[in-house]
């Protein structure tokens, strides 16, 4: 039987069925096939033909086992022969139960004995291992086939700081491969590394965070953002070691770095994504500019943000050491993780360890693009939600993570979300999950996929809420579109539900915990450069912003701050800034001097939040026992929290003069504006744009909270 270089192409697509593609020029219709391995021939019965124009695709069935472990061809009675590769097989149902390894000791087990290397893969034929030691000596093992896909290997004696991937043959080919669970790695994922974790940082601080999400404030940022500015003196500029900086200050000696952050009072930064990722050259920092939500190693640090990317231990114990300090100083950290998609599909470990698994496909074999990536994982199949929710542990465990912002969380299924969700809580009851809930899917996988509409994701998940984005600032996508606080009054009744938490009578969510308020994030413009598409004037501008993140902070619900919004961050007019450099991504500290008097408001906004519970009600019945909320004839909003905090919040979007009677038990406690009269001690003459929180004394004159 001599083997011919490719008469025709054929697939194992199920457990009892072979495609056979052949030329259109090598068909004949008495042509018959069996498949040949194992030291077995089977017959193929052919049950379906289908002309394809310049190919003939011809469905097949057996009655046999397949050892998927196993090489096997397929032939004719030409003898000629061709490698069956495996197909569909890989998203069926039963392959999935099969194949699912359960165990949480995938990737390398280290002891200065020996180390254990364990990889998934139930399509090799076989599995080898590439070891270079320090001083580069290269070696060479196979692994051997266990059960449930796994193949396995134990290398004798210490083989700390050695280097190491994988030779698989696949599909008719050998591969390098890097091991999806590798926690360390050199510059740019060439190998990863066998490394002795009493070696990393100690880690001594924990979050002192309660675990309610509701009392949180969130500040995103990026590790290089936070620090790249020229005119700053961070020594470790745009990496982990600058976040932590203390004792740094402006020209005119404000605070910056962490010191600024300690001040301003926010309970969690939520970091743009810190993992290993694609896009920019390790070794050549200066060379690119990425945000980073190009998935590459899912276990390993960034090193673009170490000061050493080739030392498998920088990027680990500087992290580490990062999220300590932060802790240290009362600062819990979110980790922004993408699992919708790959930076590379083919080159993706799974992509060559288990062709066709990894990611949704349509009818025709062809990868989807509904994440605009070019790639969805399918994270329905059980070893990419054990690689999902492995991987979040492994963060919440290894490096104290706080909580979890999922990038598309709508192409998630909810049950791997609701999941992980459980398992994080079991580890600490502090951690927090919330992510992008957009409904992305138009086909029957919009039911299973965990977006907001999705009344079964479990409601300890956050949402963004794209609507408080919208109704507050404006369309997104038309940058001349009018929010009520850039003056568009329209929707007034939509916003009143915004401010409520999107949760009075279930208006969008069952509890305001699930609604993260926004205004502002990474993506599109900033509020102060899309307020520039609309008014040049900057001094109404801040007005309008500072109104707007007075609705953030003290809306019902989580607030959600964009680093620099509070000092009118500007993208010069960037609207997807991902790969546009320094220049436009840097926090600009001299705007933190320039709009300091927005900076302080902010700070004062967060404190009467972090001591006001009324602005924490969870549910609907709450709400609607413990608020009032009214729209005046001015289309200002007056908010009455009318228990505990007797409390009353008045947003104002417009000019236009108006009075309003107070009780006379009510002081005025902050105001965004100075712009107001009291005519007497009942009413007072507001003026201008603003937002105005007047709180009722005790009975000894005193106001329960203070700022």
């Amino acid at each position: 039987m001599k083997k011919n270089s490719r008469a025709f192409y054929c697939y194992l697509d199920d457990f009892d069925e072979v495609t056979v593609i052949v030329p259109i020029k090598n068909y004949q219709d008495n042509n018959k096939y069996c498949l040949v391995g194992n030291d077995e021939i089977i017959n193929l019965h052919i049950s379906q033909k289908i002309n394809l124009g310049i190919e003939i695709k011809l469905i097949t069935h057996f009655d046999a086992y397949i050892d998927l472990g196993k090489v096997y061809f397929v032939e004719n009675q030409k003898k000629e022969m061709s490698e069956l590769y495996t197909g569909k097989i890989v998203r069926t149902e039963v392959f999935d139960n099969i194949y699912r390894y359960k165990k949480s000791d995938l990737g390398v087990t280290y002891t200065k004995k020996s180390t254990k290397f364990k990889i998934w893969t139930p399509v090799a034929k076989y599995v080898k291992i590439e070891l270079i030691s320090p001083n580069g000596e290269n070696l060479l093992y196979s692994l051997t086939y266990k059960n449930s896909g796994l193949w396995r290997a134990e290398v004798d004696g210490d083989l700390e700081g050695y280097k190491y991937r994988y030779v698989v043959y696949v599909n008719g080919k050998e591969s390098i491969v890097q091991d999806p669970y590798a926690i360390a790695s050199n510059a740019n994922g060439e190998y990863g590394f066998v490394v002795d974790k009493s070696n990393f940082y100690k880690m001594k601080n924990k979050s002192n965070f309660s675990g309610n999400i509701l009392d949180a404030v969130l500040y995103e940022t990026s590790v290089r953002d936070f620090t790249i500015d020229s005119s700053m003196n961070f020594k470790n500029k745009g990496k982990f070691l600058g976040v932590i900086e203390a004792g740094i200050k402006t020209k005119s000696g404000l605070s910056a770095g962490i010191d600024y952050l300690k001040e301003l009072g926010i309970t969690h930064v939520q970091f743009m994504p810190i993992f290993d990722f694609d896009g920019v050259d390790e070794n050549k920092r200066e060379s690119q500019y990425n945000w980073g939500y190009n998935p590459h190693q899912f276990f390993v640090p960034e090193g673009w943000y170490s000061t050493n990317p080739n030392d498998p231990y920088s990027r680990i114990n500087e992290l580490k050491q990062m999220i300590d300090v932060l802790h240290e100083n009362g600062i819990s950290v979110v980790m922004d993780v993408v699992f919708n998609h790959v930076y590379d599909a083919e080159n993706f470990p799974f992509g060559k360890l288990v062709p066709g698994y990894a990611y949704h496909m349509d009818r025709q074999g062809i990868l989807t693009n509904v994440s605009g990536c070019n790639n969805d994982i399918a994270s329905h199949r059980k070893m990419m939600r054990k690689l999902i929710i492995d991987n979040v542990l492994f963060w919440a465990d290894e490096y104290k993570v706080d909580g979890f912002r999922f990038d598309l969380m709508g192409l998630i299924d909810y049950e791997t979300m609701n999941e992980l969700r459980q398992e994080l809580h079991d580890l600490s009851e502090h951690i927090i999950v919330y992510g992008e809930g957009w409904n992305m899917y138009s086909s029957n996988l919009t039911d299973r996929m965990a977006h907001m509409s999705n009344k079964n994701v479990i409601y300890t998940i956050g949402f963004f809420n794209d609507k408080f984005r919208e109704t507050i600032k404006g369309a997104t996508f038309n940058s001349k579109s009018k929010g009520y606080s850039l003056g568009n009054t329209d929707n007034i009744d939509v916003v009143k539900e915004m401010i409520l938490g999107s949760a009075r009578n279930r208006f969008m969510f069952k509890y305001t915990m699930q609604s993260i308020n926004y205004i502002e994030c990474h993506d599109n413009f900033t509020f102060f450069d899309k307020a520039l598409h609309i008014t040049d004037d900057e001094e109404l501008i801040k007005k309008q912003a500072k109104l707007a993140l007075s609705m953030v902070i003290l809306s019902q619900g989580v607030p959600f701050i964009h680093s620099g919004q509070e000092f009118l961050r500007t993208k010069n007019l960037v609207e997807n800034s991902y790969i546009s450099g320094d220049d436009i991504n840097l926090i600009d500290w001299k705007r933190r001097e320039e709009y300091n008097d927005v900076v302080e408001y902010v700070k004062k906004l967060i404190e009467i939040r972090k001591q006001t519970t009324c602005l924490k009600i969870k549910s609907s019945y709450d709400l609607q026992q413990e608020t009032e909320i009214i729209a005046l004839s001015s289309k200002s909003i007056m908010v009455h929290l009318n228990t505990t905090c007797n409390m009353l919040i008045v947003f104002k979007p417009t000019i236009q003069e108006e009075t309003i009677i107070i009780p006379d038990e009510y002081n005025l406690l902050l105001s965004s504006t100075e712009d107001y009269e009291v005519d007497d001690k009942y009413e007072y003459v507001l003026k201008d744009i603003g937002t105005y929180i007047f709180k009722k004394r005790w009975f000894d004159g005193r106001s329960r909270t203070r700022v």
